[in-house]
């Protein structure tokens, strides 16, 4: 054996020598010419060639299944074979001719790479898994060929297929030179052998495997490849690992040093040894200038993924035994690995190093599940291991099913997930690591094969599992699947769906072992998806009834959120919806609301009225009861804006009666439309109160705009018992002069001319008695005839928004005015209003937006502005 001489090889061919050309036919290009005319074509270019090149692999993929469907002159079949000879003809126009090679587990195009094709579909390892079975290592098309070449081809590998499984008869590789040959095909080459430049020291490798175990009984020619037995792997992998170092130190060495350092590692191994790898080498050779140590690891891969797809094929392992397996054979060429040479400069071979490497092992195992054949892996995925396929594998198989668009692979793909996700129960934690693990990993494949609603099951069983999951690390996955779960529910409005997991989450124990859930649970209701429940439940729609029950858990944080959306602009628009939802929640959120009324803090006050008034008016008046004293005027004149609407006409009574109790607590701005309520709820209780303010001998109300109100108010009751009050305060004088101002003295005498009926009843009656013309659009009833302008009337705005305006109509107790000034609801300002040479000054208030103007409430003025107000509102009415 010492004898034999290793001479350095520069080339070395694979197969079997090309059959002599006919002399009557053309010699056909070679795979060689064909990869010289490749290397020609610009970098750049080589995304746009890929495309083309799997294009025509797909269709040459149809075409042999219609072969082997179809008989030769069925329409779908011509229509294959049409669509194929065109994309490959594109490509080989392209590319200047089209070389495959088929590897294990897809497709290799020399011009487009070194690696497999994409194969997003799965058909490129179908396409490769045929033209195995039908002994097709290699295929080219040079631009010459023709659709008839192709025809043939397609019936020559349906026959080869018929024939795949029948034993080896000697023919192999020299088959398909000789049967092309012999229909005359000179296009289209199929296993003709290609040199291929080797690295010298690979060439020296392969040389001596060959002297050591070319003869073997075992080497047969074009002999079926014998699947090994476990021990025969493990020698033969130990092997490999120990021809590595060799091959390193061999960088710095002679070749006659290198020649001795490997015929010393195959001279330890058994000759079977030897023999197996020069068959693998044989099946697995070196591409174009590949190195050593990249081509030694791709052998390693190749001859383990041999084994355990034909070891998991026949059943003699499981699925849960894969990866034990892996780890066992990846463990093999580690031990073997060891490097201690003269040139060593770390302990074990570049070969070990990356068998040693988790990161890789990792990644064959998925390359082991993603190439293994559809119906094996299907049988994987329905049944109880299903936890052991590796996520990738899993997410690829998936995305093909949901991909189809067709009802059944996606149906498929939902029980695949609902199988895998029951695995979250297995005893093995391990297993259930894996698998919550893998939940996480899945959720957008989930949540895209369940547009609508997610299965009860998948939720209910995670939660189960967490409840009972020790496993911090595992229980930490389970929480954040459960999470996800919950995202995806409310993102797409399926709240009972999410009302189910946040109840569940509550029913579990309640202890320090279990924190955890209602950490989750918490987690669940954050504030992004808080937020999307409150907008939700505002939305312009029926109220879901799952929403209420789903707020009311933090009331809280609820009426926080309305608080916030009212001081939007948008705002006054939500609050007819705030009110329904406030209304389903009912009592604990109303009592919290209610609470909130006696806050220091404006803008929540602001929001309790708001939304008190449009959804319990009585809870409201009770706290303006209480806590009218406490107010500023603006949040009392909001109160009284507020109960005053035409909405709430139903508590009128109520209100009025509310109102007359505490007149003296208000502010003398607030008072007048209080005043003005109790004469339209005819609060008769009040009539006492309302002719002592009138008389001036209030204790607190005195101020002239108030009694003028309180006259008002008794005449639009049609108090007789104030009558003599009336007209004392309009006839009464001092001397040569009257005793009240003027404009006290014009209130008193119409409200006298109401109560007795007098003939100018009907002028009294349209300065200020106008309650039917009410309109719900306005905050509060229309207490005064409103006169329009023909020539609009010059007004001047002091305040914080100051400057100038137009007043359109007018009344005894408010104007519409048309201002380039933007004012907002609730603003007090101060308003002159001119009239030729008379000038009118009012305290209003902004009751409500429109799209040209703002209407304002006069709150107060002096008594001599209001009679200047009167004369000019009797002056422009029509009677």
């Amino acid at each position: 054996m010492v004898s034999r001489a290793i001479l350095p090889i520069q080339e070395v061919k694979r197969g079997a020598p090309a059959p002599p050309s006919s002399p009557n036919t053309t010699p056909r290009t070679s795979l060689r010419q064909l990869a010289n005319a490749v290397s020609q074509v610009p970098a750049g270019a080589k995304d746009r060639n890929a495309v083309e090149v799997l294009r025509a692999l797909r269709n040459l993929h149809l075409l042999m299944r219609s072969e082997r469907l179809y008989e030769r002159d069925h329409p779908r079949r011509l229509d294959s074979l049409d669509g194929a000879y065109d994309a490959i003809r594109n490509a080989t126009e392209i590319l200047g001719g089209l070389e495959i090679r088929v590897e294990r587990g897809g497709l290799m195009a020399p011009r487009i790479g070194d690696t497999h094709l994409p194969d997003p579909r799965g058909d490129m390892q179908a396409l490769a898994i045929d033209l195995q079975r039908a002994g097709i290592h290699a295929i080219a098309f040079s631009k010459k060929f023709h659709v008839g070449e192709l025809d043939t081809l397609a019936r020559l590998v349906k026959a080869s297929l018929l024939k795949s499984e029948e034993p080896a008869n000697g023919k192999g590789n020299a088959w398909w030179p000789a049967r092309l040959l012999e229909n005359r095909v000179e296009g289209i080459s199929v296993n003709t052998q290609t040199e291929r430049r080797v690295d010298t020291v690979l060439a020296s490798l392969i040389a001596a495997l060959v002297a050591y175990g070319g003869h073997s009984p075992r080497e047969k020619a074009d002999a079926p490849i014998r699947v090994p037995d476990f021990d025969d792997l493990v020698a033969g992998l130990r092997l490999l690992a120990r021809l590595t170092p060799p091959l390193e130190s061999a960088r710095g060495l002679s070749p006659e040093e290198a020649a001795r350092s490997l015929h010393s590692a195959m001279e330890e191994a058994s000759r079977d040894s030897v023999c197996m790898l020069l068959s693998s080498v044989s099946q697995y050779g070196p591409r174009e200038g590949e190195r050593p140590q990249p081509y030694l690891l791709r052998l390693s891969e190749n001859i383990i993924f041999e084994f355990l797809t034909a070891e998991f094929s026949s059943g003699s392992i499981t699925a849960s035994s894969v990866r034990p397996m892996f780890c066992r054979m990846s463990d093999v060429v580690v031990e073997a690995g060891g490097y201690s040479g003269p040139h060593s400069s770390q302990h074990l071979s570049s070969l070990a190093v990356s068998w040693a490497s988790d990161t890789h092992r990792e990644q064959l195992i998925d390359r082991f599940w993603l190439e293994l054949s559809p119906r094996e892996k299907s049988g994987v995925l329905r049944g109880p291991d299903v936890w052991c396929v590796p996520v990738a594998a899993l997410r690829h198989t998936l995305g093909q099913l949901a991909d189809a668009g067709a009802d059944a692979p996606r149906r498929e793909a939902r029980n695949i997930v609902l199988n895998y996700a029951r695995r979250i129960e297995h005893a093995d934690p391990s297993a259930r690591r894996s698998v919550a693990a893998g939940l996480n990993e899945l959720s957008s494949i989930i949540e895209s094969l369940w547009p609508n609603q997610l299965p009860e099951d998948l939720s209910r069983g995670a939660m189960k599992a967490l409840d009972v999951e020790k496993a911090p690390e595992t229980a930490a996955l389970l929480a954040a699947f459960v999470e996800s779960l919950g995202r995806i529910a409310v993102s797409r409005a399926d709240y009972s769906g999410f009302e189910s997991i946040l109840t569940g989450l509550e029913r579990g124990p309640q202890d320090k072992e279990h924190d955890h859930l209602a950490a989750l649970a918490n987690r669940l209701v954050a504030q992004d998806r808080w937020l999307l429940l409150v907008d939700a439940a505002l939305a312009n729609r029926a109220l879901d009834p799952v929403l209420p029950r789903l707020l009311q858990r933090d009331p809280e944080r609820l009426l926080d959120r309305m608080t916030l959306l009212l001081t939007e602009p948008r705002g006054p628009e939500m609050v007819p919806a705030m009110a329904r939802l406030l209304r389903t929640i009912g009592v604990p959120v109303l009592n919290l609301l209610e609470t909130r009324l006696y806050e220091a803090r404006r803008q929540r006050v602001t929001a309790a009225i708001k939304l008190l008034a449009a959804t319990d008016p009585e809870r409201l008046l009770r706290g303006v009861a209480r806590a009218m004293a406490s107010w500023e005027w603006n949040l009392q004149d909001l109160a009284v804006s507020e109960l005053s609407r035409p909405s709430n006409s139903a508590s009128a009574v109520s209100t009025a009666f509310v109102f007359s109790a505490i007149l003296a607590d208000a502010h003398p701005m607030v008072v007048p439309m209080m005043i003005d309520q109790l004469g339209l709820a005819q609060e008769i209780t009040a009539v006492p109160q309302l002719m002592e303010i009138a008389a001036g001998e209030h204790e607190v109300l005195r101020d002239q705009f108030v009694r003028i109100k309180a006259i008002e108010a008794l005449g639009r009751m049609r108090c007789s018992e104030a009558a003599e009050l009336l007209r004392t305060l309009a006839e009464s004088r001092e001397g040569l002069t009257y005793a009240q101002p003027a404009g006290l003295r014009a209130a008193a005498e119409d409200a006298l001319a109401v109560i007795e009926n007098r003939p100018s009843f009907k002028q009294a009656m349209a300065a200020f008695g106008a309650p039917g013309q009410s309109s719900s659009s306005y905050v509060t009833p229309r207490r005064y005839v409103r006169v329009p302008l023909d020539s609009p009337l010059r007004a001047h705005i002091d305040g914080a928004s100051a400057g100038l305006a137009r007043v359109k109509t007018i009344s005894l107790g408010g104007a519409y005015l048309e201002s380039p000034r933007k004012l907002s609801v609730g603003d007090s300002i101060k308003l002159e209003v001119r009239s030729g040479l008379r000038k009118i000054n009012f305290t209003a208030v902004v009751r409500n937006i429109g799209p040209d103007g703002s209407g304002v409430e006069f709150v107060h003025m002096r008594d001599e502005d209001r009679e200047k107000l009167r004369k000019l509102v009797q002056r422009h009415l029509q009677l």
